[in-house]
């Protein structure tokens, strides 16, 4: 008591924050309720007014009741799963978008099979009703329900369109992920009443491993006269040179090729979001962003290449300077779509079956491997975080070695040569 006053002694807390009495204005008397909205849902106060204190703390209450009912699991009330995964895809999981834990794709491919493939069925049940003899029945269900790919026209020699085949196995463990992760989010938020996550004893339908070809020589041999006059023939050559999946060719620019080095860096993919947006993002893992090495072949090619698209930008009449090393007429990125058609008629004009872009990655580690070309360097040069991958690519780093390279160079060199005899 420096000054002679006794010391106040500060009262104890009675009330937690946003847990304030009703009071009365001094302006017009009136009494007045604040409730804070639940923290999951947040948002500014609500106020409720009332002529006596009775009637602005009854007010008061029943706002407080009708604000936690709208909250997943609060007062006691069972959510559903419908419920929960409403809040689950418009609130938890935008959060991690931003956070930028968990890709935008990600999210609309979550929320289209939850909308097809969970809610329909599971969505009027509690979280607590979900037993694991109720999953197994959904998960069996789910296995035979129609896919929506469904044949629209005849093909040669059919007289009627066939039944749409069933989910496969794979979109059905899918499903099964969606609800377990959905689920294990609802508990390590502990605001929705469950403890135990029932998904987890559910088993995932065995998925068939997929059955990889990649182009024969014979094959190869058809299509890279083809592929050679086409006229994306040195996107060809660059997936195809250096294993790239069809997106990451795609979002190739030319600052990303080294000249002086003779290597070129990758970043970025492009592909479409659903909703009809066309974006370049980040790939999936550490390991998928490398600098390769690129084959002298191919840094020719693509010399080549810049002097065509230079061409073709005097000829446009609009040109989106994006710096993009395939472009349309117009310098925009080209659809993903439109490449894989591109690529079907390339192999129809060379008169072999229809494959997938993708298998001309796996011919990269096919056609390196019996040429001495170590299976770590291919993993280095396929990118990817687990060698296990890699050996289901090769059949019988930062940087991709030098050599696995120059053996590239050796096989486009081969496959030039026979090309040529076949079409002489």
């Amino acid at each position: 008591m420096p000054d002679g006053k006794p010391e106040r002694k500060a009262k104890p807390r009675t009330r937690a924050n946003r847990e304030g009495r009703v009071y009365q204005r001094t302006s017009d008397k009136r009494w007045v309720g604040v409730v804070w909205p639940p923290e999951v849902i947040g948002g500014k106060p609500r106020y409720v007014y009332g002529k006596s204190r009775e009637e602005a703390k009854a007010k008061k209450e029943a706002l407080e009741a009708e604000l936690a009912d709208a909250v997943p699991g609060a007062a006691g009330k069972d959510t559903t799963l419908a419920r929960y995964l409403e809040h689950w895809l418009t609130k938890t999981l935008p959060q991690a978008v931003a956070a930028g834990n968990l890709a935008q794709s990600t999210l609309d491919s979550y929320r289209d099979n939850a909308e097809k493939h969970i809610i329909p069925d599971l969505g009027k049940i509690t979280l607590r009703h979900l037993t694991l003899p109720r999953l197994r029945q959904w998960q069996y269900d789910l296995g035979q329900k129609p896919s929506g790919r469904t044949p629209r026209k005849l093909r040669k020699g059919q007289k009627a369109l066939p039944p749409p085949p069933p989910l496969s196995p794979r979109t059905v463990a899918y499903c099964r992920s969606i609800l377990h992760k959905a689920i294990a989010d609802a508990i390590t938020d502990k605001v929705y009443g469950i403890k135990e996550n029932p998904v987890k004893d559910l088993k995932a339908p065995k998925i068939p491993k997929a059955q990889i070809a990649p182009p024969t020589r014979e094959e190869f041999t058809a299509l890279f006269p083809e592929m050679s006059e086409d006229r994306l023939w040195c996107y060809w050559m660059v997936v195809l040179a250096l294993g790239l999946r069809r997106g990451e060719g795609l979002a190739l620019r030319w600052a990303d090729i080294d000249w002086e080095n003779k290597t070129a860096t990758i970043t970025a993919t492009v592909q479409r979001m659903r909703g009809g947006s066309l974006v370049s993002k980040g790939l999936k893992t550490d390991a998928s962003e490398a600098t390769v090495a690129v084959p002298a072949s191919v840094m020719e090619g693509l010399a080549e290449w810049r002097k065509q698209q230079a061409a073709m930008k005097l000829r446009a009449k609009a040109w989106l300077d994006a710096d993009l090393v395939f472009t349309t007429s117009l310098g925009t990125a080209l659809e993903p779509r439109n490449v894989n058609r591109a690529w079907e008629a390339v192999c129809d004009r060379a008169g072999v079956r229809r494959m997938r872009i993708h298998d001309l990655r796996h011919a990269w580690g096919t056609y390196l491997a019996p040429r001495g070309v170590s299976q770590k360097a291919i993993q280095a040069g396929l990118r990817h975080s687990r060698m296990s991958t890699t050996e289901i690519y090769v059949h019988a780093l930062k940087e991709m070695k030098r050599d696995a390279a120059d053996a590239m160079d050796g096989v486009l060199v081969e496959f030039k040569r026979a090309g040529r005899k076949r079409g002489a």
